[in-house]
């Protein structure tokens, strides 16, 4: 047998596959798993078929394999064996292998209408329990993950089509306003969606707190646990205000125990991984890290922009490309900050029926936040920043760690601020080019060999750290590089 089929086109072989796959396969796996994905070898019988998603192998192998191998043994008749594995590199738009991604989107077509949910606040459940808090405008659909978010998006995705999977439990973590609730909220309607006659409840840690009160003080603990521990997927949001609550803590340690233990899912969100958690037993916390913990990051400039046109299109509205290139240029730690202001800006500009424009925007962005500066942007390109030494590079670092300049420039070395700090000073000599000595002196006068090793260490995490590659490079774009 040769090594390899003669005149094998692996693009065109995976195009075939996937014309004929997509009509079967849900649009968000689409978008998140086989839009990444390529033929990367054949040899001797077998077939290697890489996907960018870390949930990509196993969910196509359980769930597509008995499609993909017959459609392929059809091109292919020395066909034995296909092999799935996870290739990062196919992230790439560039990737050689791929399929361009204009060719899935023109195969993909349009969204497939969604199930309606009864009200907008709640979901009718069987034997009449009610998922409360449910916005049926949160879908994984219509998230937009960009590059930064692709892997919690696609984690989701994973868990709406087969819960109390290797994704059980599904910890999501980060800051505030980054979309961690519609991830939450889609998660638990795909599962609805996809099982229909499954118990899904969303609930803040809050609400759960409430109820706990409530049973105990009406002495009818017994319901709320048979309420509680009879899910097919429990949702909690913001477990953090679960700190130092002793008694809402031990309640829902035993619910989570009752609800894994009997194969349930269970997702959970937080402001930071469970490691750094205040205020929890350890052994609450250790269960957390038993599934996959996963971050919702900072969307980047282009992800920010990407979310403004998608709302335009929801508001059924158009504006200038670069007013909404201004308020993502200048909002860039809160995704509902921004989506905020967009709506303030075309609800003022409505009544007073006139067109949002950059300085009315600029208006809206200081009402949202007193201390935000909209005067280093450049009206001419709103993409780039005047940068013009040190200090600028400094101050835009600070703001997007949610730092200040003296907190930089000061002593300070908490990791949170010793991190941000070697990156300015790392983004300075990229950038600007400047000596380590002066850089040092914008730092309150750090010797050039501390600034040395900074930029180094940058560098050198750099090349394994995928989230530290994120960061500098939306700094880079919002430097205006």
């Amino acid at each position: 047998m040769a090594n390899e089929t003669a005149n094998f086109d692996r693009k065109a072989v995976w195009g075939q596959v996937i014309a004929k796959i997509h009509p079967q396969v849900d649009r968000g796996h689409l978008l998140t798993i086989f839009i990444h994905s390529a033929i990367l070898s054949y040899e001797k019988g077998v077939l290697v078929i890489g996907f960018a998603s870390i949930i990509g192998p196993d969910y196509v192998r359980e769930k597509y394999h008995g499609k993909i191998f017959p459609l392929i043994k059809e091109l292919l008749p020395d066909l034995e064996s296909i092999e799935y594995e996870m290739k990062s590199s196919l992230i790439d738009a560039e990737h050689p292998d791929k399929i361009p991604v204009e060719s899935f989107m023109s195969l993909i077509g349009t969204p497939r209408k969604q199930r309606k949910v009864p009200g907008k606040s709640e979901v009718m459940l069987e034997g009449g329990m009610r998922s409360k808090l449910f916005n049926k405008e949160y879908t994984l659909q219509n998230f937009i993950p960009g590059s930064e978010n692709r892997l919690v998006h696609a984690a989701c995705m994973a868990v709406g089509a087969k819960p109390a999977g290797i994704y059980n439990p599904l910890y999501i973590y980060g800051g505030v306003g980054l979309g961690k609730t519609h991830l939450l909220q889609a998660t638990g309607q795909e599962i609805l969606k996809n099982y229909p006659g499954k118990k899904v409840v969303y609930m803040t840690a809050e609400h759960f707190i409430n109820k706990i009160v409530e049973a105990i003080g009406r002495k009818h603990t017994k319901p709320f646990k048979d309420e509680y521990r009879n899910l097919d997927c429990l949702i909690v949001d913001d477990i953090q205000f679960f700190a130092n609550k002793a008694t809402s803590e031990q309640e829902f340690f035993h619910t989570f125990n009752d609800l894994y233990d009997n194969g349930k899912q269970i997702i959970l969100s937080a402001d930071r991984p469970p490691r750094e958690l205040e205020g929890f037993d350890d052994r609450l916390k250790s269960r957390f890290g038993m599934g996959m913990l996963i971050e919702v990051c900072k969307p980047s400039f282009e992800t920010r922009l990407a979310i403004l046109k998608a709302k335009c299109g929801e508001f059924e509205v158009m504006l200038d490309p670069e007013v909404l290139e201004f308020i993502a240029f200048n909002l860039t730690h809160s995704v509902r900050e921004m989506i905020g202001v967009l709506k303030t800006a075309i609800g003022e500009a409505q009544l007073e029926n006139s067109t949002p424009t950059i300085r009315t925007v600029a208006q809206v962005i200081r009402k949202f936040s007193r201390d935000q500066d909209v005067g280093t942007i450049d009206l001419k390109d709103q993409n780039k920043t005047v940068v013009r030494g040190l200090e600028d590079v400094v101050d835009i670092v600070a703001k997007y760690f949610t730092l200040t300049k003296s907190d930089l420039v000061g002593l300070d070395r908490k990791k949170e601020v010793m991190v941000p700090r070697q990156i300015s000073m790392y983004l300075i000599r990229e950038i600007l080019n400047q000596s380590f000595e002066s850089i040092g002196e914008c730092f309150g006068g750090r010797n050039h060999t501390t600034v040395m090793h900074a930029c180094n260490k940058v560098e050198n995490q750099m090349k394994i750290d995928q989230k530290l590659q994120r960061d500098i490079n939306a700094l880079k774009k919002e430097l205006g590089f």
